[in-house]
């Protein structure tokens, strides 16, 4: 399923998938499996059969338990192409990293998603390869854009919870600024 956009703050959105669905043929718009409340469009139109694009509806949330955690790093990049103005320089960014981890059901007898205390290690190793390095230097003729780095977040802390036995989904939000973010949410 990848990254869901969400409908968060883009009621606009809602409304447009909700009357789609209800001005289409039955068969058009599906609710996804679990009763998640998201709406997909047709698996034909696709060619993995998963439908394209996923729309999470206000109200509409997976049920299970979610448990979020925080830390922050500093980095440096630059970006190619005339489309980023000045960040083609060289710029700092200090990025505030919010982790969470939904599972459907909690672990026997310990009653938890994951130790809370475990899941900050692991977050602060994956962001450990990234805190004070210029990322051009990392990711070579790569734009590390926001949304670029939290896919990266994401695969090495689903990585070390798989071998914790960790399965459900998880989401990295990076904030860039008290009023930018991007979020990468995916399959453990």
């Amino acid at each position: 399923e990848g990254v869901l956009m969400s409908a968060m703050g883009h009621s606009f959105f809602a409304i447009l998938a909700l009357a789609s669905a209800l001005a289409a043929p039955s068969d058009a718009l599906h609710v996804s499996s679990g009763g998640c409340g998201r709406l997909i469009a047709p698996a034909a139109a696709s060619s993995t059969g998963h439908g394209v694009g996923c729309m999470r509806l206000r109200g509409g949330q997976q049920e299970g338990y979610t448990l979020g955690v925080r830390d922050s790093i500093m980095i440096a990049h630059s970006f190619k192409g005339p489309e980023f103005g000045p960040a083609q320089g060289m710029h700092g960014a200090t990025y505030t990293v919010d982790l969470e981890v939904s599972v459907e059901k909690l672990a026997d007898k310990l009653n938890w998603v994951v130790d809370i205390g475990v899941l900050l290690g692991i977050l602060k190793e994956v962001l450990g390869v990234y805190n004070y390095k210029n990322l051009d230097e990392v990711f070579p003729g790569v734009n590390t854009t926001t949304e670029f780095m939290s896919q990266k977040i994401h695969e090495g802390v689903a990585a070390a919870l798989k071998k914790h036995g960790v399965v459900g989904s998880m989401s990295v939000k990076l904030w860039e600024s008290h009023n930018a973010w991007a979020t990468y949410s995916n399959k453990i």
